[in-house]
């Protein structure tokens, strides 16, 4: 078994990095046990199956889909101390379950309502009910929720998002303790200036941290995280076990 240790450790750490779910993980407390069925995998002492921490990448994503860009519900996520997900907003709920499937285009698009509580689900169980509705949103997307029709109407028009100021994101750490799971991110806000990032704590741009070069037009996270991990925000998102039997999220909080 202790030949194969290596190989083991790499299969874990490319399966957590490929969900965004890297960092620091104590590699001795990795091994992968498999059958028919399932992919499980251990950490601190938790076992835990691969396909559950999919889905907890998967929530994330959506997450910094809605959130990192736009207007309405910028920075939605990073504008509390703490948000319990019975207290989170249900329209901003709402918004994270259908923004990653809109469609960009100057025509009308529909989506069923049943696809969308499927997504909606699968982010916060039934922690938060379901209510379909209309949203306003203001940043060129209008969306109309048709209830005879059981239908979501869009209008989500092509824009350029090419370095638009926007909140990105690095994952530094991921433990696992019963059956909750913790992401530790390290969150900033960046405004673009030419071939130059410029990095702040959040969106008011009241605490400019300084600058870092673009690379082939890319930022790079982790080397403003090098840089700055300090003076960075660093949130905790939680996520817990439901009557389904997968992750969904349970608590975001900055712990700094």
């Amino acid at each position: 078994m202790d030949s194969n240790k290596p190989l083991i450790v790499v299969i874990v750490l490319l399966v957590l990095v490929s969900l965004g779910l890297g960092g620091y993980i104590a590699y001795e407390k990795l091994f992968i046990t498999e059958n028919k069925e399932e992919c499980k995998t251990v950490i601190d002492d938790v076992s835990i199956d691969i396909n559950k921490l999919y889905n907890i990448g998967d929530i994330l994503n959506k997450l910094d889909n809605a959130f990192n860009t736009g207007d309405k519900y910028l920075g939605y996520i990073y504008n509390s101390k703490i948000i319990d997900i019975k207290d989170f907003d249900k329209n901003a709920a709402l918004y994270a379950s259908i923004y990653s499937d809109l469609v960009r285009s100057n025509t009308e698009n529909t989506i069923s309502s049943e696809r969308i509580k499927n997504r909606y689900e699968m982010i916060f169980g039934k922690a938060i009910e379901y209510n379909p509705t209309s949203i306003d949103l203001g940043d060129n997307i209008n969306i109309t929720y048709d209830d005879n029709e059981k239908l979501f109407k869009y209008r989500a028009s092509i824009i350029n998002n090419d370095h638009k100021d926007e909140y990105l994101v690095e994952n530094t750490n991921t433990k696992l303790k019963e059956d909750l799971v913790v992401v530790t991110r390290k969150v900033f806000y960046v405004s673009y200036d030419n071939k130059k990032a410029i990095i702040y704590t959040n969106s008011s741009k009241q605490n400019k941290l300084g600058e870092v070069s673009l690379k082939n037009g890319e930022i790079s996270t982790k080397e403003v995280v090098g840089k700055y991990g300090s003076k960075l925000n660093t949130y905790e998102f939680t996520f817990k076990l439901g009557d389904t039997d997968e992750y969904n999220l349970h608590k975001i909080e900055r712990t700094n």
